[in-house]
């Protein structure tokens, strides 16, 4: 009688037993990291939260930034100069600037000293003058150029000149990188070329003296260097054109500078002189209002941009049934409440302006702000009371501080180093670190998981090879036994 084999092979598709351990560790591995998936979720989400406080400070900072120059009453002193002729004076001013009208008269302005050599000495750039060295020293001559007086505070500074540089060209080069307050230039015509010195500043003070030591032994004869020399009684180099001052008159009052420029001949104004004008030029000054509209524009728009943030953040969307990040937080909720508070606060810095819509800072109804410029205008027109109502300080009552300073001293409470935003970020950030370690902990626990489980089913797989190959040989002893049973 023929056996027949009980015994059915074990077989899966594979090699060996044909058990697929790798695909089957990682589907069991799949559900063991599903922790570590919601920790590293988790810790995601932390980090948003950091960045949206990061975003929150910035916006926080830039309202600060906005309303600091509103509480500096320096921002309401602020002038403005106009002139009736800006092709013939133009002028600026500063805080300290008194409100007004100036008449300015020039009579003359300032100038240069130059001096060149005479024409038909020189033929080119390249002749040779001579070598020695030259002496220049800045300073102021009398009227009649016979005594010279040095300027006080500087130094003469002598240029030596040897046989390498002793052409018109290479003194010039010299003079030049000296950097003696002087310049020099070469002039060619139909004389030959000439070469020109002149102060680098225009004034009295700025005139210079030209002194030289001439190799040839005689400083004074017009041959070698000392044709170069300009002194009291010395030299052939011809004045083309003296130190002068400017000369002017403001509302009558004449006045001078060694430059056309008269800084703080009256307190925080420039005038700036361009031409001589036989008839005044009038300066009208007055306080720049457009300088308070523009900071009070831009104190309007970072806070628009601080309630738009504040409202995005912890908006819900019923449409989408998803609250915004920040939804919820408690530290964000008693931020934009703040803000709102702060909004409706009156101030008893200015009995005229007690409240921001006062002065035509409106509220809207999505909570932003925006200026009713007329509004702003008439109260500018006070604006004596204006300036209190904006940048009053009061230490011993708070309540009676400007508003700009209000809305200052909460930015500097809430991102002080023990403000809310710090705070909660150092919270935020103590928690992302916490999850980090918890991450760390079980992706260990995990790895030590895999590893016991590819050993357990590595076994597995062996015991498995085996007892196929077991079978495989019971079934061929069974065929082989019909077989010589027939």
């Amino acid at each position: 009688m023929a056996l027949t084999s009980a015994t059915a092979t074990i077989s899966s598709a594979g090699i060996g037993s044909g058990l697929d351990v790798n695909s089957i560790v990682t589907q069991l591995m799949a559900v063991e990291k599903q922790p570590l998936t919601n920790l590293q979720a988790a810790g995601a989400a932390l980090q948003t939260q950091v960045s949206a406080f990061g975003q929150m400070q910035s916006v926080i900072s830039a309202l600060h930034d906005a309303a600091a120059p509103l509480f500096n009453v320096d921002s309401f002193a602020a002038t403005t100069a106009s002139s009736s002729d800006p092709t013939g004076l133009s002028a600026s001013s500063t805080t300290k600037a008194v409100p007004g009208t100036y008449a300015v008269t020039v009579s003359a302005l300032s100038a240069a000293q130059a001096i060149v050599s005479p024409g038909g000495q020189y033929t080119a750039s390249t002749d040779v003058v001579g070598t020695g060295g030259l002496t220049i020293t800045l300073g102021s001559w009398s009227a009649d150029r016979s005594t010279f007086t040095p300027k006080t505070g500087t130094t003469a500074i002598t240029i030596p000149i040897g046989a390498t540089e002793n052409t018109l060209a290479g003194i010039r080069d010299k003079i030049n990188a000296a950097n003696a307050g002087v310049s020099a230039s070469l002039v060619t015509d139909a004389t030959g070329t000439r070469i020109a010195l002149s102060s680098s500043s225009s004034g009295l003070e700025n005139g210079f003296q030209v002194s030289v030591a001439d190799d040839d032994g005689n400083a004074t004869d017009g041959a070698g260097l000392s044709r170069l020399a300009y002194a009291p009684g010395v030299g052939q180099m011809t004045l083309a054109q003296a130190a002068a001052n400017t000369q002017a008159s403001i509302n009558g009052i004449p006045v001078s500078a060694s430059g056309n420029s008269l800084v703080d001949v009256v307190d925080g104004m420039t005038f700036n002189l361009n031409k001589v004008s036989a008839t005044p030029i009038t300066v009208n000054v007055s306080r720049n209002t457009d300088s308070i509209k523009s900071q009070v524009a831009k104190f309007v728009s970072a806070y628009n941009q601080l309630n738009q943030f504040l409202s995005d953040a912890t908006k819900y969307d019923p449409t989408t049934k998803k609250a915004a990040l920040l939804q919820g937080d408690g530290t964000t909720v008693a931020i934009q409440n703040q803000l709102r508070s702060l909004l409706s606060q009156k101030s008893g810095a200015s009995t005229v302006f007690t409240s921001l819509s006062d002065i035509g800072v409106q509220l809207q109804k999505d909570g932003s702000l925006k200026v009713d410029d007329a509004k702003l205008s008439t109260a500018l027109k006070n604006l004596p009371e204006l300036t209190k109502a904006l940048s009053n300080v009061d230490a011993a009552t708070p309540a009676n501080n400007g508003f700009a300073k209000k809305f200052a001293a909460w930015t500097d409470q809430l991102l002080g180093i023990s403000g809310a935003v710090p705070g909660k970020t150092k919270a935020l950030q103590a928690r992302i670190a916490a999850n980090q370690k918890d991450q760390d902990r079980l992706s260990d626990r995990l790895d030590a998981v895999e590893k016991r489980m590819r050993a357990q089913y590595s076994a597995l797989d062996s015991t498995m090879a085996q007892a196929n190959a077991l079978s495989k040989y019971v079934t061929q002893q069974i065929a082989t036994w019909n077989k010589n049973t027939n």
